[in-house]
Order: C-alpha cells, then sequence, then structure tokens
C-alpha cells in the first residue's frame, strides 16, 4: 500500500469495483488497491482481498469468513482500518476496505534506518501506543445490543501495523485471522511466517485471550526497538519452541541509547505467563504514553506526519506528478450545467470521451424563437391646456386676511393671555 503510481495497463472490473493493482498475495487471498466509481466522476480508492478460488469452496471456512467479517465491521476506531463490504462476485468472496496510503512499520522502520540510519525512538513508541489503542478498543467492542464481541487478533505483525503518510497508525485483517487459525488445523502452511509473533498460549494450542494480542504487540516492539528479530529460527519448529520458551534480553543490552525505564514496559508485554503481562492493551498505552510523558520525547501525529513525508519525499513526489486527473460529466442529468474543469498544472489532464450513446440522451439546445414584430406606437394626444387664475374678489381677500389675525397672534406667544 505503499507510495507508487496505482495505474495499471490493464484494470479489471470485479464487480461494483476496479482492480488498479496488486498489493499482495498469500496462501489466503490477494489483495488489490481498487476504485468505487459513482455518478458525476464520484470515486473512491479502497482496498479489496480475494479469496482464492479453492478457499471460496470451503463452506466451513466460508461460514467462519463471513462471520468474522461481519463482526470486525462493528468496530469504529480511528486505528483500526474500516470495513466497507463483505460480497461475493462470481463465486468468488471478498473484503472490502480501507485504504491506507502509507506502508507496514516493518518497511517504515527499514526504510528509516536506510535514509536516517535509526527511526526516532519517540515514533516508535507512537506507532506501538496508537496500535495498543486500536486493539484495546476491539478487545472492548461490543455489538448494536450491547453484546460483548469477545474479539481477539490473533495474527499482530508488523504487516498487520500500518503507518499512513499523515502521520495515523492502523491495524488491519481483523476477523480475518481468527478464521485463518481455523483453518490452519487442517491445511498446513495457511499461518506459514507469523508462527514468530504468536504468544506461548497460542503456539500450545491453549484458549486465548486479549493478553495474547498484548504478547505478539510487544513482539513487534522488541523488533522495531532493535532492529533483531526474536523469536524467528531457521524452522517452524525452533521458531514456535522460542515463542514457548519466551527467553527476552532486554532492549538495553541489545541496543546502546534504550532507556532502561523502556525494558520494564516491552518485558511486561513480553512475560511468559500472560498473568504477568499487562491485563488489559489499553494498560500497555499507557504506560508507553507515561515513559513518553516523563522523558518528554516530542511524538505527536505530526511529528510522526512530517518524518514519513521526509523519508518518503521521492516516491510521494513521483506518485502524485504521474497521476492523471480524470474530469467526465455525465449529461443525463437534467437541468445542470458541467462543472468547469478541474485541472492540476502539475499532472497531465486526461478528457474522457462521453459514448454516443449517452450523448443522444443529452438535452438538445432549442432554436431560437424568431423575433416578434414591433406594435405599431399609439398616437400622441397633446395635453390639455391649464385654466387662467382667477384672482378672489377684494372683499372676501380682506374678509380672509382678518380671520386669520388671531390664530397668527396664538401659534406667536401673543393676543391671549
Amino acid at each position: 500500500m505503499g507510495p507508487r503510481g496505482y495505474r495499471s495497463a490493464h484494470v479489471e472490473t470485479f464487480g461494483r469495483y476496479e482492480l488498479l493493482r496488486k498489493l499482495a498475495a498469500g496462501g489466503m487471498g490477494q489483495v488489490y488497491l481498487a476504485r468505487q466509481k459513482g455518478p458525476v466522476g464520484f470515486q473512491k480508492l479502497l482496498v479489496v482481498k480475494r479469496l482464492l478460488p479453492h478457499l471460496s469452496e470451503d463452506d466451513e471456512f466460508i461460514t467462519m469468513f463471513l462471520d468474522e467479517a461481519r463482526i470486525a465491521a462493528l468496530l469504529n476506531h480511528p486505528n483500526i482500518a474500516q470495513i466497507y463490504d463483505l460480497g461475493e462476485v462470481d463465486g468468488i468472496y471478498y473484503i472490502a476496505m480501507e485504504y491506507v496510503h502509507g506502508e507496514s512499520i516493518n518497511d517504515v522502520n527499514k526504510r528509516a534506518t536506510q535514509r536516517k540510519g535509526s527511526m526516532p525512538l519517540a515514533l516508535k513508541c507512537r506507532v506501538i501506543s496508537d496500535a495498543a489503542a486500536g486493539l484495546d478498543a476491539a478487545h472492548h467492542a461490543r455489538s448494536p445490543s450491547g453484546r460483548k464481541l469477545g474479539l481477539i487478533h490473533r495474527d499482530v505483525s508488523p504487516q498487520n501495523v500500518l503507518v499512513g503518510f499523515n502521520g495515523s497508525v492502523k491495524l488491519i485483517d481483523f476477523g480475518v485471522a481468527k478464521a485463518v487459525n481455523k483453518v490452519s488445523h487442517t491445511s498446513a502452511g495457511q499461518i506459514k511466517g507469523k508462527h514468530a509473533y504468536m504468544s506461548p498460549e497460542q503456539a500450545k494450542g491453549e484458549s486465548l485471550d486479549p493478553r495474547s494480542d498484548v504478547f505478539g504487540l510487544g513482539t513487534v516492539f522488541y523488533e522495531i526497538l532493535t532492529n533483531t528479530r526474536l523469536f524467528k529460527r531457521e524452522s517452524e519448529m525452533a521458531t514456535l519452541k522460542a515463542v514457548v520458551s519466551a527467553k527476552v534480553p532486554p532492549p538495553s543490552e541489545v541496543v546502546q541509547g534504550i532507556p532502561k525505564a523502556l525494558d520494564a514496559v516491552v518485558l511486561k508485554a513480553l512475560s511468559k505467563h500472560r498473568e504477568e503481562r499487562f491485563a488489559t492493551a489499553g494498560e500497555m498505552q499507557l504506560a508507553i504514553e507515561d515513559f513518553l510523558i516523563k522523558q518528554q520525547l516530542p511524538s505527536t501525529t505530526a511529528h510522526l506526519a512530517a518524518f514519513m513525508r521526509d523519508i518518503y519525499s521521492a516516491e510521494l513526489e513521483e506518485e502524485f506528478s504521474s497521476e492523471p486527473t480524470i474530469i467526465a460529466y455525465d449529461p443525463r442529468l437534467p437541468g445542470r450545467k458541467p462543472p468547469p474543469p478541474m485541472v492540476d498544472e502539475s499532472a497531465p489532464t486526461t478528457l474522457v470521451p462521453i459514448p454516443k450513446s449517452l450523448q443522444a440522451e443529452a438535452p438538445t439546445k432549442a432554436e431560437p424563437a424568431p423575433k416578434a414584430e414591433p406594435l405599431p406606437k399609439a398616437p400622441t394626444v397633446s395635453p390639455l391646456p391649464k385654466a387662467p387664475k382667477v384672482p378672489p374678489p377684494p372683499k372676501a381677500r380682506e374678509a380672509a386676511v382678518k380671520d386669520d389675525a388671531p390664530r397668527r397672534s396664538s401659534r406667536g406667544g401673543k393676543g391671549e393671555k
């Protein structure tokens, strides 16, 4: 899901989605960057995960997959990638989920080591703290009726912790992980490569609770702090034995410069016995936040976003400059004028021609009506002459003056006592 141009020469249509580019492939399915289109140029980028055809024929697995996907769709938290859609196209089941424009924490840590020598300690803590917040929200999630879901991720690994270029941290693959583990009991190799992030009780096949996810996140934390693999061995059996033994040297003894105060947080998350770990992922989050406050380390989302843009600046610039701007107008909407063209001067512009079938439906311009002949002007009538003024008779004029005298005296304040 990294910063690469998302257009390919061939765009496959899958149901109501256009599959733009394959992001990943594994033993369970394929993941694509996809686009959902709508009227008047609406489009949304998302991720479509398609199950492999042979898994889509397993009724028991499909039942578990659909149940878990429906549960995951109930999760709504800033640190969990949202699930938008679940369905089936031509017998192939899929999940459509939020597109996180960024990279996995594993790739980010490697890139930071190459470009900067190391990822800042504060930002490593920020990523794990935000991931713990997402886990805690999932562990305490409830159904719309108020019933506790009891959801456990079961597959907390660096590949499932994504860091966005905007500084966001997202957990992915909720719900599917539980179904994958059940399939693994009958299909060998389904979880190959993930044994190194299991908890001891998970490796022994015991019942699990949220503290199993705390152990997995602790393993991720340890590895990005020390840039080493904690339990990974030459074989899967050797890896499982290392997980069960859970012998963990303090990070400060592996890499100089890591405060011993952080050792206590990491080692508690990686305790062999679950009773000695953080009781919840929320407790682990608070412990990391307290460490950051006491050490006065800048670790906000803005700091993480600035760091991501710095180490991926070249890729981001290439992506934005190669992405064409698509402009289209749907003439089927009556009474609407086409919007003004949106031109991005830094990117090539592609005008999408309107099919002839649609052009026929477009309203045609009405022919202008013929100009009406002007009406003849009415003849002008000369105004009537004004009657001459007639002066009043002399006696009437003298009587009017006498009658008006007392009134003038009253208004002037004299003449009446």
